[in-house]
């Protein structure tokens, strides 16, 4: 399997090693600056230090608790605000998906009662009399179904 080549190698297949010979130097200098000695002043100056650190930062947080209970107070009001208008749009897109519904409706029960109408006209004329009953009984059936149907989706719609 072939290995990862290492930043700025060209080398395939071994680790460079001088990223690891850099990091040594700072590493060395980073235990020099801590191991310098303190002095007892220093340390009750520091003491001194964290407590007024302490109760400026208890004070921050307390200011920054408020002002988050506002910013949440604010985002609930935003998000109460959001969703009104989220009802708003939907009811809004509700009743235009009725409407579209019933025009659609409409048009269908026009065509249906159309086509009823044309095997009327054409073959309910005819002089064969069985030809004449079945359009005629063929009419019939398409417009009762067609007002059955029609009813049932406008209940619905409702």
């Amino acid at each position: 399997m072939p290995q990862a080549k290492a930043s700025g190698s060209k080398s395939t297949g071994t680790k460079s090693t001088s990223s690891s010979s850099k990091a040594k130097p700072a590493a060395s200098a980073a235990k020099r600056t801590t191991a310098a000695p303190k002095s007892g002043g220093a340390k009750a100056a520091g003491a001194a230090s964290k407590r007024s650190k302490a109760s400026s930062s208890a004070s921050s947080a307390s200011r920054a608790s408020s002002s988050a209970k506002a910013a949440a107070g604010a985002a609930d009001a935003r998000l109460e605000a959001a969703a009104t208008r989220l009802r708003k749009l939907n009811e809004r897109i509700i009743e235009a998906g009725k409407e579209a519904g019933e025009n659609t409706l409409s048009s269908y029960e026009k065509a249906l009662k159309a086509i009823a109408s044309g095997i009327e006209s054409g073959p309910g004329k005819s002089d064969v009399e069985w030809i004449s009953h079945l359009a005629t009984a063929q009419a019939k059936f398409i417009r009762d179904v067609t007002n059955a149907w029609t009813a049932a989706a406008r209940g619905v719609l409702k």
